[in-house]
């Protein structure tokens, strides 16, 4: 039992209700079996007191890798029922956001590798997640503009960001500060933006 503790430290998973059942090595890659389980809490409709019920059908979630190898944890999920509402609710952890497949510190990866500007298709496949994932990441980020203030030589570009659609991309040539990227290439669209 100590021996499955440690692999919880060595990949970083701080929840203790987490409770790692076994270890596979499947060759390709290596499966971390465990399950998630705590005392029952009250219930969110009516205040009630839950009772454990039983355990969700196993989540399937991708994780970093772990001495080279890809890594899945399959999680099964304590069930829990109202003893007075009969409403069923499901454990939760911050390893996952509720109702979702993808661990947090995946798609925390994910931003660090958009950061670096790889290819969408590279980070997916180098973290086992599909391309929309990866997509979806990128569109949760803010870009602040400053619109008092532009540089005295720009670059322009146009790039292809999806299948067949090209984007708008300006940069201080000087210091080559990201100005504007735009979902658009269209004359309209670039002027619209500069205008404001």
């Amino acid at each position: 039992m100590e021996q499955l503790n440690f692999i919880t430290n060595i990949l970083g998973i701080k929840d203790k209700n987490i409770i790692i059942l076994d270890y596979l090595d499947a060759g390709t890659h290596k499966e971390v079996i465990a399950k998630l389980d705590y005392p029952a809490p009250k219930c969110h409709n009516c205040q009630g007191q839950m009772a454990k019920y039983d355990f969700q059908k196993e989540s399937k979630i991708p994780y970093l890798e772990c001495a080279g190898y890809k890594t899945l944890i399959r999680l099964r999920k304590r069930r829990f029922r109202c003893k007075d509402c009969g409403k069923m609710a499901v454990s939760e952890t911050s390893l996952v956001k509720k109702n979702h497949q993808i661990a947090t510190i995946v798609k925390q990866k994910i931003t660090q590798k958009l950061i670096e500007k790889l290819p969408m298709t590279t980070i997916a496949e180098s973290l086992s997640v599909s391309t929309s994932t990866v997509i979806r990441q990128l569109h949760k980020f803010k870009f602040k503009t400053d619109l008092n203030y532009l540089p005295e030589h720009m670059s322009w570009d146009e790039y292809s960001f999806k299948k067949g659609k090209m984007s708008f991309i300006a940069q201080d040539y000087d210091t080559r500060k990201i100005v504007a990227i735009l979902d658009g290439r269209t004359q309209a669209t670039i002027r619209n933006h500069f205008l404001r």
